[in-house]
């Protein structure tokens, strides 16, 4: 009979040093992995170490990462030793870092819808390999964290390394699914939480590490490029939090361009971030409350039955309690209160000098006179504004949101027509302005072919069978907003967080259409793109303005007047490179000429700035 030697090695006692103990594991930990299968010896090859053609395809960081994702699913999945298994999951890792980061590094700065084939292809194949790499640090982990303490005190720097290495490869594929508008699933933020809780009550979180270089912080700094390759320490309570952060501000709805402003924004004031045990009491402000095995980012508010009746269904799945704890009304949630108010602070801070710069005449005047001359004082222009709109985007998602309006699912496919896009909406306007004054047939067989075209969110058909081919659908609607969809392909009509939209729900109702703007992007896995429009007002119309230096050059600006239909007063709607600061003389030309004066800036959007307007004494 052959000796099992790992029963053998349980019984020999641990010898550290003097006072040294593992602490006590209460909170298990198991982590969501694959079935380890048996090879079919017949039908399936051995599987083989890492091959060496890996490395001829370097050039090709797209078709490595899809070798690598391929060869993974087999090392993750089939029964092998341990060893074998972290030796050939390390090596792959060496190869998909710096494919990822060449993927990340092309595409961050490109728009994601519509998205082009190789950008699509690309961030797939990244976030399929950051998935797969987890798996198999996941893997390990489980049985490492399992072990008799006498085994599990001899792995515990093993413990450590994996537990950060999966928590890096799930903010890696957080920061790749939000260049394509897609959020961590469910089961990956119950993984990040589970890690955790379970570390934090026995090993060091704050144990500093060598960080992976794949996704860094400073890809877009204006640092040299030895600086930015340079490799960073971190620890698995920093990257925990920077996930948690990410979740918070909603990465997906921010220009890809712009993370390295949250991660620079998280870096300066982390270590000022305190993680404490729960203390049963009401939230103050500044304060958030996770979870053990939550399924979402930190909340604002307690959600301790919910959480608790969630909890005990998650335990009772996976045979971790018995049926006589979970009918106990004394079962004890776990959850930790971070305290935000030192990132809140800040980033309040940070936002007020932007925003005071920004809206300075001088800062105004700068840019209007440098811009026609010089094109990269356009681009800084914009550059500023994607600043101080990521800063404000930050801020809000630090604030607790209460829904205020009930919403109307729509049962059946209702169309919605929508033109989306400044100039698009304001020519639209101008167009129904027209119509009512003049009865030219010609003209009105124009708008016919423009508004049918209005309910398609592509005109030409990726799918010629397809008889709905770009259709926009409404999934709901409220008083605040409305909820659309569409079927995405290659010709989808460009859309960005931050676009001015018109829309209607009927091609009559396009006479007097509803003005707002994209504010949520959502692509899902059945090549759909959702689509969130957020109301500004229902009664606009377009005009023309004028201050006194365009009136003396004998030029006007566009723009749409949103008129009082919610006794906020009437505001005036510009685009954004058209701003003009608080206390300018503007002449309005709708019925008649009016003179209004500019009084406050009262939303800025990637697109449109919106003031407000008091009428001239």
């Amino acid at each position: 009979m052959p000796i099992d030697l790992l029963q053998w090695w349980d019984r020999l006692p641990y010898v550290g040093t003097k006072g040294e103990a593992v602490a006590p594991r209460v909170i298990p930990l198991k982590l969501d992995v694959p079935t380890l299968r048996v090879r079919n010896r017949h039908k399936q090859e051995k599987l083989q170490p890492p091959p060496d053609s890996w490395k001829d395809l370097n050039k090709y960081p797209t078709e490595l990462l899809r070798k690598i994702d391929g060869y993974l699913q087999r090392v993750n999945t089939e029964k092998m030793r341990n060893s074998k298994r972290m030796a050939w999951i390390e090596h792959a890792l060496q190869y998909a870092c710096p494919a990822m980061r060449k993927i990340y590094s092309e595409h961050y700065k490109s728009e994601a819808l519509p998205e082009s084939h190789a950008r699509r292809e690309g961030l797939m194949a990244a976030i399929a390999v950051c998935s797969q790499l987890a798996v198999g640090y996941k893997r390990q982990l489980n049985e490492d964290f399992a072990l008799p303490d006498a085994r599990y005190a001899r792995v515990r720097p093993r413990v450590r390394h994996h537990a950060v290495r999966i928590l890096e490869l799930l903010r890696m594929e957080q920061r790749l699914r939000a260049m394509r508008y897609q959020k961590l699933s469910e089961k990956s933020w119950q993984d990040c939480h589970q890690i955790f809780f379970a570390l934090s009550q026995c090993e060091d979180i704050d144990e500093q590490r060598l960080s992976l270089n794949c996704l860094q912080v400073l890809l877009d700094s204006s640092a040299n490029e030895s600086t930015r390759r340079m490799p960073i320490m971190t620890s698995l309570n920093l990257v925990y939090l920077s996930i948690q952060f990410n979740g918070l501000f909603n990465i997906s709805a921010l220009l890809c361009q712009k993370l390295h402003v949250i991660d620079a924004q998280i870096a300066s004031v982390i270590d000022s971030i305190t993680i404490i045990p729960d203390h049963g009491k009401k939230l103050g402000r500044g304060k958030l409350l996770i979870y053990h095995g939550q399924d979402c980012p930190p909340y604002f508010k307690r959600q301790d039955e919910i959480q608790r009746k969630k909890q005990l269904a998650w335990l009772k799945a996976r045979g971790e309690f018995c049926m006589g704890e979970a009918l106990s009304s004394e079962y004890k949630l776990r959850a930790v209160i971070v305290d935000i108010a030192p990132l809140d602070a800040i980033l309040m801070k940070e936002h007020q000098r932007l925003l005071a710069r920004f809206e300075s005449q001088d800062f105004i005047e700068d840019v209007k006179a440098k811009g026609a001359k010089n094109k990269y004082n356009t681009v800084a222009d914009q550059d500023d504004l994607a600043n101080l709109l990521t800063i404000d985007a930050m801020c809000d998602g630090l604030q607790l949101k209460q829904r205020k309006e009930d919403r109307e699912y729509i049962l059946g496919q209702k169309v919605l027509y929508v033109y989306n896009g400044f100039m698009s909406v304001y020519k639209l306007l101008v167009d129904m302005a027209t119509e009512k004054t003049n009865e030219n047939s010609e003209l009105a067989s124009d708008n016919d072919l423009r508004d049918a075209l209005a309910g398609r969110s592509a005109l030409i058909a990726a799918d010629l069978q397809d008889n709905e081919f770009g259709q926009w659908f409404v999934v709901d609607k409220s008083k605040g907003g409305v909820h659309i969809k569409t079927r995405e392909s290659e010709f989808t009509t460009a859309l960005f967080i931050g676009q001015v939209v018109a829309f209607a729900y009927s091609r009559e109702e396009l006479a007097r259409p509803v003005l707002g703007y994209v504010v949520r992007l959502r692509r899902s896995l059945s090549k759909e793109i959702e689509v969130t429009i957020r109301i500004l007002s229902k009664t606009v119309v377009a005009t023309a303005v004028q201050n006194d230096f365009l009136t003396q050059n004998d030029m006007a600006l566009p723009a749409i007047v949103l008129e009082n239909d919610d006794m906020s007063g009437r505001r005036l709607m510009l685009h954004h490179s058209h701003r003009l600061s608080s206390g300018t003389l503007v002449k309005t030309e709708l019925d008649q000429q009016q003179t209004e004066i500019i009084s406050e800036m009262l939303k800025i959007q990637r697109e449109f700035v919106v003031y407000s307007l008091l009428e001239k004494s």
